[in-house]
């Protein structure tokens, strides 16, 4: 689908809040651009299936096994008190987890999360590209 948000690569809207940093087992890692929750994260599915169900069971499997290994990473590389996972899909049907990495004392711990944050954190280029390869190598992506 060309207009769908994580099927189109060249999607403005994504491209405008997150980077691929790259493909796993079966699902897509990509970090956020605002980092209020440092190491923010989304996995979607390659394909367009909108609820979980859609998949098969090694589909599933794999998935979750990214979602899983994704939030370890995270975790273990920034050294969050938890990791708040999400999936909606009403207004953007296509499965997509949101990984949110919450630090005690920090923004939104203790509740939920927004998807959009009216007072977004940019890091630097460097920090940004950084935090880009330590994901990269935690998960032995290419």
């Amino acid at each position: 689908m060309a207009s769908c948000f994580y099927c189109d690569p060249e999607h403005e809207g994504r491209k405008a809040l997150m980077v691929e940093v790259g493909k796993m087992r079966y699902g897509v890692l990509y970090l956020f651009k605002d980092q209020a929750h440092k190491g923010r994260c989304v996995l979607a599915v390659p394909d367009h299936k909108s609820e979980l169900f859609d998949l098969t069971v090694d589909e599933r499997c794999d998935y979750m096994a990214d979602l899983a290994d994704a939030s370890k990473a995270i975790k273990k590389l920034w050294g969050c008190t938890k990791i708040n996972l999400a999936a909606f899909g009403d207004k953007l049907p296509h499965l997509h987890f949101h990984i949110v990495p919450k630090y005690e004392g920090g923004f939104e711990f203790g509740g939920g999360f927004a998807i959009g944050n009216p007072e977004p954190v940019y890091v630097s280029d460097e920090e940004f590209a950084e935090m880009m390869a330590q994901l990269k190598a935690e998960l032995n992506i290419k």
